[in-house]
């Protein structure tokens, strides 16, 4: 899954996907297999039916839903990875563009992003660098 967008203004998948795109995928892994009515149900009022179908089918198109028809004449969308699954590919797809356009100054700040989370981070940063490197504890 490559990264087309990312909007350092944002947070979480809005970053990556836009806020309603992110919203839709939140609905469908927390509804499991949802109708295009359910997806507007759990996204409130404020949403239109016709721009939730749209953006839906197109979420489809690209891969990240499974578009299925019912008996009725409704489709189920469901999740095409689990949000961990597609939120390691995400991640992926950002660190590589990030090491490919700024090499060793991206590598630098994410090592020291790591200071500003939980110290357990640099413990499996080290565990990873080790590893790739073909060595053992």
């Amino acid at each position: 899954m490559d990264v087309h967008r990312f909007d350092l203004d944002k947070s979480g998948l809005t970053r990556v996907l836009g806020e309603l795109q992110a919203r839709i995928m939140e609905a469908v892994w927390r509804l499991e297999a949802p109708t295009v009515n359910d997806i507007c149900a759990a996204l409130g009022p404020d949403v239109h039916y016709k721009t939730v179908m749209t953006v839906t089918n197109r979420l489809a198109e690209k891969g990240f839903l499974v578009r299925e028809r019912t008996t009725q004449r409704a489709f189920v969308y469901r999740a095409a990875a689990d949000r961990e699954a597609f939120l390691s590919r995400i991640a992926a797809s950002v660190a590589n563009g990030l090491v490919a356009d700024f090499g060793q100054q991206a590598l630098a700040h994410l090592v020291n992003a790591a200071e500003r989370v939980d110290p357990a981070y640099l413990d499996e940063l080290e565990r990873l660098v080790r590893e790739r490197k073909g060595g053992g504890r």
